[in-house]
């Protein structure tokens, strides 16, 4: 366990996620303390709902899960929780409500975007996480497009999650109807313009942000802890 714990810390990410997700948590508590009005809490939920998947691609990532059955469990609980973390994006339509704004409007709006950035950021490196493990360990040559088609699955996911208000735990109380409703999507396309439309939208555009995030220092790469002098 010192050693998972050891190895989660020497990565950038690990630390921007834990400053970002308390500087969200700050904001919603200052927020109940200061207008003594409780609607926006849900968003500490919904972050520890985007915290999940990263947890669960994180041990199959660093304690290096071999044994086909558990990697199988954990990888598909990871599948089933990952649209929670670019769910929180689609927050940002309770700013057009009015009658939330017990606060100032651009307070909530900095708040919103805090927990989406951070969420974003959860997803993405769970997402990263576990198209390394494909390509390591499973030399797979098309990690990148199961990465591609796991967004779209993803924008799928908040799709029939903001919408029709299905959640990861249906798949356990309710998977008789949740399955109804999908395949009823899936036989019917031209039936379901709007859920096609958004999962495509939103989809490419997850897609479009996660090939930025993959060109930036943060992603996987350890923390430095001895910098090199260059030759002068």
């Amino acid at each position: 366990m010192k050693s998972y714990f050891q190895k989660l810390f020497s990565h950038k990410s690990t630390w921007v996620l834990l400053l970002i997700s308390l500087f969200s948590i700050a904001l919603s508590t200052c927020r109940r303390i200061i207008t003594g009005n409780t609607l926006y809490t849900f968003m500490i939920w919904n972050l520890f709902l985007a915290f999940i998947p990263w947890f669960l691609a994180s041990i199959i990532y660093i304690k290096e899960v071999k044994k086909i059955f558990p990697l199988i469990a954990i990888a598909l609980v990871w599948l089933a929780f990952f649209p929670n973390a670019p769910y929180i994006l689609t927050d940002l339509l309770h700013l057009g409500n009015r009658n939330w704004h017990s606060a100032p409007p651009w307070f909530d709006l900095i708040m919103l975007l805090s927990y989406a950035f951070a969420g974003l950021i959860y997803g993405f490196v769970s997402l990263q996480m576990i198209e390394e493990k494909i390509k390591t360990d499973f030399a797979c040559k098309f990690a990148a497009a199961v990465s591609i088609a796991f967004l779209y699955l993803s924008g799928f996911g908040v799709y029939i999650g903001r919408f029709l208000r299905w959640n990861s735990w249906d798949i356990l109380e309710n998977l008789p109807s949740l399955a109804q409703d999908i395949l009823h999507r899936v036989r019917h396309p031209f039936l379901h313009a709007r859920t096609w439309g958004f999962t495509l939208l939103f989809g490419t555009l997850l897609n479009i942000i996660y090939i930025i995030f993959k060109q930036d220092d943060l992603k996987l790469s350890p923390s430095c802890t001895k910098c090199e002098k260059s030759p002068e």
